[in-house]
């Protein structure tokens, strides 16, 4: 995980995803299915920490998600829809928990965006590691168990 140290986690208390005719919607190719599954898992994991649902003008942070396939044009995509930057991973303004962070093949990332600026202020990677043989209700449950596992280190609880 990585965060920006200077944005104020500890008054967040509700969230929002984008919208669907945003640039984030457009980042990746997504089927409803699976972004429907992926916010499902993040609303009941940010629920449980209390965390309440808004609409996106009255959010104080924006969920965002990425089925990382490498580091080709989705991902790059994914970023600059964010304003994501890499390079600002080794600068001061942000913490790094992980010294080994990178983005690897069928990683799931989720990011926090700051709305005032549409900007990611937290990010977290966790492998999915489907296999080919894995039932939607599998492939189900490995998100979910991901998507507890990132957001439970929030940096403001």
């Amino acid at each position: 995980m990585v965060y920006h140290h200077s944005f104020d986690f500890s008054q967040i208390t509700t969230y929002s995803f984008y919208k669907s005719d945003s640039s984030f919607f457009d980042s990746q190719s997504l089927s409803h299915s699976q972004r429907n599954r992926l916010e499902i898992a993040i609303e009941r994991s940010l629920n449980k920490q209390n965390f309440t649902y808004t609409d996106i003008d009255n959010a104080d942070i924006i969920v965002t998600y990425h089925l990382a396939k490498g580091n080709g044009q989705d991902y790059q995509k994914y970023n600059k829809a964010i304003r994501f930057c890499t390079a600002c991973l080794k600068a001061n303004a942000w913490q790094k928990e992980n010294n080994d962070w990178y983005v690897y093949r069928d990683g799931l990332i989720l990011d926090l965006v700051n709305p005032k600026n549409n900007r990611s202020v937290w990010r977290s990677i966790y492998p999915l590691e489907f296999k080919d043989k894995d039932s939607s209700t599998e492939q189900n449950e490995k998100i979910m168990e991901a998507v507890d596992i990132m957001l439970t280190q929030y940096p403001g609880k």
